[in-house]
Order: C-alpha cells, then structure tokens, then sequence
C-alpha cells in the first residue's frame, strides 16, 4: 500500500487511462450478447439432437405465423387477403405459403375465425436469423388490408426477449449511477462522498466489460442477456459496499491519525476483510464456469469484473483517501465520527443476553417459512413480455382465437436412414400418429397420412372392406343379370329348334352357363356375407380367387357359345330370314354377356388385388389400416409426402398438437407419455430400428427444466465446498463457515417464499426458470460479505475481549456499514425495475427482501445468538485468536 501510495500520480494516470482505452477498443458487450447469448442446450439433449438432425437434412426450419386482425369478418376480405398472399410470394426469405381459402371448410376453421374477425397465415422463414425481427417488419409492412398485422414464430420471440433486455441494459446504467448518487448523497450527506464508490466502481466496470467482451470474442467465453445487467449491478452494488466499508473505517481513523496514516491503517484492517470479501464472491461466481448450462455459466463475467474491482478499490480509493483526507466527507467535515447503529444495538444486546431464545424462535419463523417455498417455475417468456412486441400480441390473440398448440407443435421426427415412403411402413406410421393423437392433451396429429389432423378415410381397412363387400355386391347382382340374359336366349333357342324341324341350335349348353352363373353368383354372395361376419380378409381371398377361375372357365365357354351361335346365324340364314334376325340379336346378346363377364373378371381383380395387398401387408394386423400402393401414387398422398417427409423421404415428420398452453409443465408431461406412446409403437410395430426425435418449443423447455435442475444441484454444491474451504481457511475455523453459509441458506429459502408470495398478489404466479439460481448465486455472494464483515470485525475485537464484549462490539461498530451497504445494494437492484424485464424484476425483489431480512434480522439476532452460544467452540478444531495469554485472562469467562 505504500508503494500505491509513493506513485499515487503514476498509479491514477494509468487505471484511468487503462480504462478508457479498453472500453474504446473492446467489442460492444450488448451486441455480443445479441448474437450469441442465445439458450444454448448441450449435444446430448433430446431438443438439440433433433435441432442437429433436422439441420443436417436442411430442415431446421423457422415456421411463421402471419396474423390478420379484421374489425368484421374474414370472408368478406378474401380478395384483399390474397393479395396480400400473393406479395408474399415474392418476398425473398418465405417460402410454402398457405392460404387457408384454399382448404376445405373443417379445416378453414383451423386458421379462420369469423367470431373475432381473425386469420392466421403460416409460412416458412427461410433468411437469416440474425435479421428476423427487419424480416417480420418488412413483412408486415406489405399489408394492403384493413388488417392489425402481426407476426410470431420461436425464433421472433426469442429475438424479442434480446431486444427487451437490450432496452433494459441502457435504463439499468442509467438509473443504477442515480441511485447509488442519491443513496450515498443522503446517508453520507456530503457531496463529495457519493463521487468517489462512483469514480472507483465505474473504472472497474469500464475495465472488467471489456475483458468480458474480448474473452466473450476471442475465446468463446459465455455470455447471456442478463450478463451485462448482473455486472453493472453487481459491481457497482457491492463495490460500493466495500467503499462505504473502508469509508467508515478511514472515519475512525482519521480520530486518531492523520490522512496518509489513517490510510494506511483503514486497508491493513477493513482492506483486508474487503480482500476476503471479493475474493470470495469471485469465486462464487467463477464457480459457475463448471456448470454445464451456457447460461449459467454466462454469470462468470462476474467474476472477472470483481477482480478488476478489487483493483481499482486497492489503488484509486487509498490514492483518494491520502489526498482528500476528511475533505472526502466534505461539507461533513467538523462530524466526522462513525454513527453506531441503534437497531443493531439494541438487537444485538437483547440476542447476547437470550442466545437460546432467539435461535429457537429465529429459526423456527425461518424453517416455517422455507416449508411455504415452491420450487416449481415457469418456461413461459411470452407472458415476461409486453403484448406491445408483435410476436407478443400475435401468440396472444392466436391463443385467444385459436388454440395455443398451433403455433407451437411437438415436432416428432422418425428416421431409419431407408426409404419409409412405402405401402407397409407408412401404415405403421400411420398406427403411431393415430395412438399418439388418443394421448391425453393431444388434440391431432398431423403427418403424411393425415395432413389435416384427421386420417385420410380411404386408408381405413373398414373402408377398404366395405368398398370390397359392394364391388362384391355389384358383381353378384351382374351375374343374376347375366344369368337371366342367358335364360332368355337359351328359351329363345329352343323355340327355334322347333320351329325348324327340331334342328339343334345349342340350348344346352347355355343352360350349362346359366346354371354356372348361379352358382357364382351365390358363391360371391357367400363370400362377401363371410368377409362381412367373419373379417377373415386372408380367407376371403382364397375364395375369391377359387370364383376367379369359375368365372375364366365360364368365358371361355361364353366364348364358345358366341362362336357356335354364329356359325349357326350363318347357315341358317339361307333358310330363312326372320331366323336370321333373331339369331342376330342373340349373338348380340351373348356378346354383352361376353363383355359383362370381361367386367366382372376385371372387377374381381382389383378386389383380389386389394385383399391380397390387405393380406400380405404384415403391418395391417398390428394397425388396421391399409395404405394401398395404387394410393401412394395419388395426387393427394404426394402432396402431404411433399410436406411431411424429407432426406430422400427416410424420415417423416408427425407435428403433434397440444390441446394446452405449449409453454406449460403439463404441456412437458404430456411430451413424457408422447415419447413413451411414440418408442412403444415403434417396438410394437416391429420398427425398432427407426430412430425417434423430438422437437420443439414443449421439448426445448423440457431439456431446459431437466439441465436447469441437475445443474442447481450441481454447482450450488461445488460453490458451497469451495466457500467453505475458503473460510475455513481464512478464519481457521470450521464452525464459522456453517454459520455464515447456513445462516445464508436459510434467509435464502425463506426469502424466496415470502417473494412470491408477494409477486402472487400482482398475478406472477411462478417464478421464472432462471431466477432460483441466480438469485441464491447472487444472494450468497452478497450476503456473505456481510456476514464476513461481522466475523472479520469479532475475530479483531476477540484478541482483546470477551466472547460477548468482543460480539457486542463487532454488532454496535458494523451495525451501520452493513445497514448502509444494504440500503445502497438495495436501491442498486431496484434500479432494475424499470428495465421491464420479468427475469431481472424478481431477481430484483427476492435479492431486496433476502438483504433486508438478513440485515434487520438475522445478522443482528441469530448470528450473535449462535457465536456466544458456541464460544470458544467458534474456532473448532482449531485454537482461538489471542493465545494462551488470552485464554487466561478470559477463562473464567469463557
């Protein structure tokens, strides 16, 4: 410190230089965070694996929703609407643009709603990411309807939630540099005072952002929305705690020496408790490197802005002390004595005299309190958002209009690396998406076989059977015909044979046919009455196919007839004409016979063809469906074979749509039984080979609650360990630590509970997913400092005094500067409010409401209370400060 102070001159030019050049030539810290402060999830995360597996196949694509909001009805703007479609259609970055117009009435309902005078038009984004929000401007600004336009998709909202946070950076600098001004100007009423934590802390802030950017650049450090935001807050909070510390101190010492001694002396005692103090919120902080979540690990900025601001305290605040002197309490210079704190006297006193009493009632209001705490929280950032944002009002009015799982389907993906456009494997697909859609909070599946969310109807093998069993019918009813056509002519025969002498023309033989013709017809009939009780397709076809070769036989002998009747039309017309003619019409009889048993056989082929196809289908016994290959060859299967499979149609994509709120927790238990119903098929099916994915929005956020979770647990143990390590060592003691981190713990917890609590009666029902970690990360770095500050200041005292003098003397002398620091911390974080943002906001309120209940409460009453309950047994396993010399003179004390 003396050599900081011999080359104060060097020093100060330096640390302002340094700082001033980093900042200019450091990259813009907020635009980093625009670009790559996305969530990022790990590869071994079912949503990024199918994110990887989709953009592998260029099929990570971003699917917008256009929403048209009309005062009347929609109908009535059709010619204006498409249009409008049409501008579209040339706009550079959409592509398969649907317009509802063209689909049937069911499914119009799906994206028309004439009630609320609302239509919604999906489309594919095919541009660049990082211009997605100009994009939807651009979009939106071609409208040539009476229409309220807006637009959303996953990707908009998430680039909306940057933009929010971006805007809330710039309120929170400002305000934060206000209130830190305000706090100080009125606790310290001098004007001089507020300037110096603000010139000390801002040097820092403008080093420490810098060396985040370029480590954000250069190495790929993590970085978030929210990091720029917790390293203005954080530094310039607990920065000024530890001016307002050293303040304080160089407050007492001033008393008795003068300013370049007083200096001297303030950093050899406070300065070594502010070391500890960041030291130890450093490592809080850069603990969460080890977390596996990027955006956890994004807070690790912290760190590196603490270190730079335990340099610039160690170096501009004592060049200031020196050469202001008491003028840095300036125009407070006559009264420059440190005011002891009344509350914490008072409550300190009462704790030493009733330790018992106030730990049990103390921890008892605590334990209560963290029983009420409620751990589950919300994925949902839309509701974090103003509906002024266009993605915003556009999910919102969707979600009024229609239903929320619309926009934000479960995207199941199935691959084997083969072709799966085939009759067999798209039946048994076609068998997952309909056990799928009978999942409850499934409202449809949509995929190849059922584009719309309701199965293709020809596709049904009750439908293929029941077509079946009428062209069976028709065939039967054919062949009476016949029959009787034949009867006819035989009957027609015989009188001729008699008119003529008893010539034979033949008769028998069609009678022959006739007789045959019935029992085909019955046989038909059988068939068909069996296949209908029975369902026996594979039995059917075998008789069929026995009725067949009737049926070849009988045309053949047809054949022969009509041959036969000719020759005999031939030679008797030189008897006589009149024979001639009705011989004639005859022979023409038997041709339209001819031809119908032509039909019939055809008939009877496709029927064969279709029930051999049921039968050697083996999918069909495990689905009861029936995709028929004449089917696959059809326009309307290659339009949804179009949009619903890819790579070379080795995979198929089945959107399934939520009947909830996509973003919800049931949405994520539902996504649970979707996955279990989509590998149990898969197994059932004898498809195990096919490879499943699952994408979307519901499972982003079910990965996203998975990491969150194991990381929590992860690195609050790891930063726990380390922080005891910390402490045990720099206050040879494993006592201590237990206090200090338990007594964080348990006001964190109870905090927390009476937070939402609080935040329940403004409708904020759950807390934001990211907001539990960081602010117990927050917290505990925060608070520790106090905690410290306390210890540090009893461990001093306790070499000269009594376990209970030295405690009263460390609460009556802190009991202000922890007081101070809290109310300046305090208004730090509240400068967070008018950022907007939903995350910092109750970060912001549980951090506020955890410091003042660890400064009115448990630092002034249940920390005493636990130090002289333990006594000497602080220091355990090690010896307590003061020696032997100490111990003598306190033993019977102590």
């Amino acid at each position: 410190m003396k050599h900081i102070l011999k080359f104060k001159w060097p020093v100060t030019v330096f640390m302002i230089a340094f700082a001033v050049l980093t900042y200019i030539f450091s990259p813009d810290l907020t635009q980093l965070a625009a670009e790559k402060g996305d969530v990022q999830l790990s590869d071994d995360q079912p949503s990024e694996q199918a994110r990887q597996f989709l953009e592998k196949h260029g099929q990570d694509i971003e699917m917008m929703s256009l929403v048209l909001e009309f005062d009347g009805g929609v109908s009535e703007n059709q010619q204006g609407i498409e249009s409008y479609i049409n501008e579209l259609e040339n706009f550079e970055d959409i592509d398969n643009i649907m317009n509802p117009f063209e689909f049937s009435e069911g499914i119009q309902e799906n994206f028309i709603n004439e009630d609320t005078g609302v239509m919604m038009i999906p489309m594919e984004y095919t541009g660049d990411e990082n211009v997605i929000l100009e994009a939807a401007s651009d979009i939106e600004a071609l409208n040539p309807t009476s229409a309220e336009t807006s637009i959303t998709s996953n990707e908009l909202v998430q680039r909306t939630l940057e933009e929010d946070a971006m805007n809330g950076i710039q309120t929170t600098e400002t305000f934060t540099v206000i209130i830190v001004l305000a706090v100080l100007l009125l606790m310290f009423r001098s004007v001089v005072t507020p300037l110096v934590p603000v010139l000390v802390v801002g040097v820092s802030y403008l080093i420490g952002q810098s060396f985040v950017a370029w480590f954000v650049e250069w190495l790929g450090f993590p970085i978030s929305p929210q990091t720029q935001s917790f390293l203005i807050v954080i530094l310039f909070g607990v920065g000024t705690d530890y001016c307002i510390l050293l303040l304080n101190r160089f407050k007492e010492e001033l008393l008795n020496n003068d300013k370049y001694q007083a200096t001297l002396n303030t950093f050899k005692t406070g300065g070594k408790t502010v070391f500890i103090s960041g030291i130890s919120g450093a490592v809080v902080f850069g603990v969460l490197y080890f977390a596996n979540f990027e955006i956890y690990r994004s807070a690790v900025g912290v760190a590196i802005g603490m270190l730079f601001m335990l340099l610039s305290i160690f170096t501009l605040l004592p060049i200031l002390m020196s050469l202001l002197g008491k003028y840095i309490f300036w125009p407070s210079i006559k009264n420059i004595e440190t005011k002891e704190s009344r509350i914490w006297k008072l409550f300190g006193t009462f704790s030493i005299k009733h330790p018992t009493r106030i730990i049990f009632s103390v921890v008892a209001v605590l334990i209560v309190l963290s029983f009420f705490y409620n751990d589950e929280v919300s994925y949902d950032s839309i509701s974090e958002l103003d509906d002024s944002y266009s993605a915003v009002h556009a999910t919102n009015v969707v979600s009024e209009s229609f239903d929320e799982g619309v926009i934000f389907p479960i995207q199941v993906i199935l691959s084997d690396g083969d072709d799966l456009v085939n009759d067999e494997t798209m039946t048994r697909i076609e068998s997952v998406a309909d056990t799928v859609s009978k999942v409850d909070g499934v409202k449809e599946v949509q995929t190849v076989t059922r584009p719309t969310g309701d199965v293709i109807e020809e596709l049904s093998v009750r439908y293929q059977l029941d077509e079946a069993e009428s062209g069976m019918t028709e065939i039967a009813e054919g062949m009476e015909e016949m029959t009787g056509g034949l009867e006819e002519i035989s009957g027609n025969l015989t009188e001729i044979s008699e008119e003529t002498g008893g010539a034979d023309m033949g008769g028998g033989d069609l009678s022959e046919l006739s007789a045959g013709l019935d029992e085909l017809g019955e046989g038909v009939s059988g068939i068909s009455q069996y296949m209908t009780m029975t369902g026996d397709v594979e039995g059917a076809a075998a008789q069929l196919e026995e009725v067949q070769a009737g049926m070849q036989e009988m045309a053949t002998q047809v054949e022969a007839a009509n041959e036969e009747m000719l020759a005999q039309q031939e030679a008797a017309a030189t008897q006589m004409s009149e024979l001639s003619d009705g011989l004639s019409e005859m022979a023409s009889g038997i041709d339209e016979i001819n031809d119908g048993m032509e039909e019939t056989i055809d008939g009877m082929d496709e029927i064969q063809t279709l029930l051999s196809e049921i039968t050697d289908n083996a999918a069909v016994d495990h689905t009861g469906v029936n995709v028929p290959q004449q089917f696959m060859e059809s326009d309307e299967l290659e339009s949804a074979i179009d949009q619903y499979s890819f790579a070379d149609d080795t995979a198929i994509n089945l959107n399934v749509i939520l009947d909830g709120d996509p973003y919800s927790h049931q949405a994520m238990d539902v996504l649970d039984e979707v996955e279990f119903t989509v590998n149990s098929e898969l197994e059932r099916l004898e498809l195990s080979e096919v490879d499943s994915y699952f994408s979307g929005v519901t499972s982003m956020n079910r990965d996203l609650d998975q990491i969150t979770t194991d990381d929590y647990t992860y690195v609050v143990t790891i930063f726990v360990i380390t922080l005891f390590v910390i402490l045990a060592v720099l206050f040879r003691s494993f006592i201590l630590p237990i206090i200090m981190i338990g007594s964080i713990f348990v006001t964190y917890f109870a905090s927390v509970s009476m937070t939402q609590w609080i935040l329940g009666w403004f409708g904020i029902e759950q807390l934001n997913w990211a907001v539990p970690f960081f602010s117990l990360i927050i917290f505990a770095a925060l608070g520790i400092d106090y905690s410290i500050f306390i210890i540090d200041r009893f461990r001093e005292e306790v070499v000269t005094h009594s376990i209970k003098d030295a405690v009263e003397i460390a609460i009556r002398k802190m009991g202000s500067v922890v007081i101070t620091a809290v109310i300046i911390l305090s208004g730090t974080f509240a400068a967070l409010y008018p950022s907007g943002i939903v995350i910092l906001v109750q970060v912001t309120s549980i951090i506020i409401f955890a410091l003042l209940f660890y400064a009115f409460v448990v630092l002034p009453l249940l920390v005493p209370a636990l130090l002289v309950t333990f006594k000497r047994g602080n220091w355990w396993p090690f010896k307590m400060p003061g020696g032997e010399e100490r111990h003598a003179k306190f033993k019977d004390e102590e």
